[in-house]
């Protein structure tokens, strides 16, 4: 298993620098997949800015097109969250980013995007993959660092514990690489 970040042009341009490009990096999974490696994705950060869940629809269109579920073992999706000491860092340091202007609020102690915000990303992304989301070779996905609440509003189920989740995710891998599951 293999497993690459993705983001949108304009964020790989303006914020990840000297970084692969996306089609490199949908590229060099493409070569794996194609050697039966299981590949996976991570949208993490996902961030808002003018037109972004546009841009963002065209790239998983883009990995839809280009990978059947079969090959794809995960997806997952998060934003970006500080611990507060480090955003007041970054901004007393003019670091160069505009991640550093986005609206924050508390988020169990930490600081991060309002949740109707965080709600609109990772619905508007998990109903995008809706043809990775059905039979035997349905693509796991699931929230990075996001409450439980969060997981119920996005995918309409959580698990209610953290050793659920790592038993479904887990178990989801297994059966996509062919292994038994022994817990």
């Amino acid at each position: 298993l293999c497993t690459w970040s993705l983001n949108t042009p304009t964020i790989i341009e303006n914020e990840e620098h000297l970084t692969a490009s996306l089609d490199k990096r949908i590229a060099a999974a493409r070569k794996l997949a194609d050697k039966g490696v299981k590949v996976g994705f991570h949208f993490h950060p996902i961030v808002e800015y003018v037109g972004y869940l546009d841009e963002y629809q065209a790239v998983y269109e883009k990995l839809i097109l280009q990978f059947e579920p079969s090959e794809v073992a995960l997806v997952s999706f998060g934003t970006l969250t500080f611990i507060k000491p480090v955003i007041k860092q970054l901004r007393q340091r003019e670091f160069r980013s505009k991640i550093t202007q986005i609206p924050h609020e508390d988020a169990s102690g930490k600081t991060s995007y309002p949740e109707a915000t965080k709600i609109e990303m990772f619905k508007h992304a998990y109903e995008s993959f809706s043809p990775w989301q059905k039979g035997e070779e349905k693509v796991f996905f699931y929230l990075c660092m996001e409450p439980h609440e969060l997981w119920a509003k996005t995918f309409g189920y959580n698990y209610a514990t953290n050793n659920d989740f790592e038993h479904a995710m887990l178990g989801a891998y297994c059966k996509k690489i062919g292994q038994d599951y022994l817990i």
